[in-house]
């Protein structure tokens, strides 16, 4: 049997001859797009201010998602990363400039509501970032998004002497243990072994 060629090849004639050729997978296109990465880590960082904003981003998770792995995918994940971190450092200091403002008296609970949104925004940036989380992250030796959000948190509440003694104060005039100050502990706990005594001993020492 002759294969026909006049249907594959005429038309593919025709559509070479009208303008219409195959366009290359959009991955490829991708590769050597500055635009396409620099637009990809404006968008990454915008998603967290939102997410620490309303807890949640008008952005589609499934463009954020496919941006993310296409820069690491060619090579560009470090941008992305360097980007991430200083958006989640710049959200957190701001967090953080709000608590001057706490009253005495409600210093504890507005610590702990600031600790929760900053919580959150950062396991809806882990889930954003998974697969440079998955990938990137431990070839080239960088925190993982979970810690990097731990460490941040931990730096602006350690730095401070004036936050220790807001954070023992706030303690002691509560009179030692009961829910708020369990709660404090636990996300001293969370930030790192020695981190509760490093404040409580201040306290009960």
């Amino acid at each position: 049997m002759t294969k026909d060629l006049s249907t594959s090849g005429g038309a593919r004639n025709r559509r070479r001859a009208h303008g219409h050729t195959m366009e290359k997978p959009e991955r490829f296109k991708h590769k050597q797009d500055p635009e396409f990465f620099a637009g990809a880590c404006m968008m990454a960082t915008q998603a967290i201010r939102e997410f620490y904003a309303q807890g949640s981003t008008t952005m589609l998770l499934e463009m954020l998602h496919r941006n993310a792995y296409y820069m690491v995918l060619y090579k560009k994940g470090a941008d992305l990363y360097s980007a991430v971190e200083t958006a989640m450092a710049s959200e957190v200091q701001s967090l953080w400039r709000a608590l001057n403002d706490a009253a005495p008296a409600e210093f504890l609970q507005e610590l702990l509501a600031k600790w929760n949104q900053h919580i959150e925004a950062v396991k809806m940036t882990r889930d954003m970032l998974m697969y440079m989380d998955w990938t990137f992250v431990p070839t080239n030796r960088k925190t993982p998004i979970r810690e990097l959000g731990l460490r941040l948190w931990r730096d602006q509440l350690t730095s401070s002497d004036e936050v220790r003694e807001r954070l023992t104060e706030a303690v002691k005039r509560r009179g030692g243990e009961d829910e708020l100050v369990a709660a404090v502990n636990k996300m001293l706990t969370e930030l790192g072994p020695d981190v509760p005594g490093f404040f409580f001993q201040r306290v009960f020492g």
